[in-house]
This record gives C-alpha cells, structure tokens and sequence, in this order.
C-alpha cells in the first residue's frame, strides 16, 4: 500500500535532516595542505599586516595539518618598516602548529619556544569550506584570508 503524499514528504525530510547534519569535524577531515589566494579580498601579492611601523606584504603561504593535530605555516613575505622605509625580504619562514578542531573551527596555536613570552592562543581560526578554509581571524592580520586545498600527493 502507498504511503499518502505528506507522510512520504515527511520521510523525505527526516533522511534529509540525517544527511545534512553528518560527523562534526576532525583533525582527519582538515589534513592536508592549503595555499592562500586572497587576503581581504586581495589577491596576492597584498598588505597582510600594517601598523604605525612595518608593512608585511605576503607573497605565498601554505598552511600544512595532519591527521595527528599538528601542521606547518610556510610562508614567503616582505617586511617594510615604515618610519625607516627599510625593507627585508621576500623571505621565507616556517612555523610550526597544533590545531584543534572546537565546535567546527579549526584552532591554530603557533608554538612558543622556550623562554619566549607568547600571545595566548588561537592566533588563528579558520573555517572548512567546500573547496577550501576561510581565516576568519588571524591575530593582527587582515581578513578574510582565503586558502584553496592543493590536490594530495596520495
């Protein structure tokens, strides 16, 4: 016997429901690598950071998870200071991180080394999207910073 038309609407609905609301988030489903496209809706190179004294203008990042919680920031950039005009760089750097994922944004805490007096973390938050992550803050720099996923090498 056929089901009437509002209880297979129902029944649409309910398996819908079950399929949008799918596993949170986990370090496993943010793995990979991420490049940077666009700081506040520039493209690259553009200013990441300014203030009354340096300039930092960004040429590439990359940021690197892994499954296990920890990841790497690699990026190239140029420091201008601004009141001596002395410009270093481009340069690159890399950083290392851990990450947690905490009601579906990705936490970045840069390391501290020892003795040095760090800025409490995150120093990041990102959010998944579908063809990448979207820095929604990044401590001192501009946002939206916009990271496509780079094609795993496995």
């Amino acid at each position: 016997m056929f089901a009437p038309p509002a209880m297979r609407l129902m029944t649409l609905f309910v398996a819908g429901l079950s399929l949008a609301c799918g596993e949170p988030l986990s370090p496993r489903d943010v793995a990979g690598a991420y490049a940077l496209q666009r700081v506040a809706g520039n493209s690259l190179p553009t200013i990441q950071y300014a203030n009354g004294y340096v300039v930092v203008r960004v040429f590439a990042e990359t940021l690197s998870f892994t499954p296990d919680g920890r990841g790497e920031d690699v990026t190239v950039q140029q420091n201008e200071t601004v009141t001596g005009g002395l410009v270093t760089g481009p340069e690159r750097s890399e950083t290392a991180f851990g990450f947690r994922v905490v009601q579906g944004r990705i936490e970045i805490a840069f390391d501290c080394p020892p003795g040095a007096d760090c800025v409490a973390p995150p120093h990041i938050v990102a959010r998944s999207t579908p063809n990448g992550l979207e820095v929604q803050y990044a401590l001192g720099a501009r946002v939206p910073q916009i990271f496509a996923r780079l094609a795993s090498p496995f």
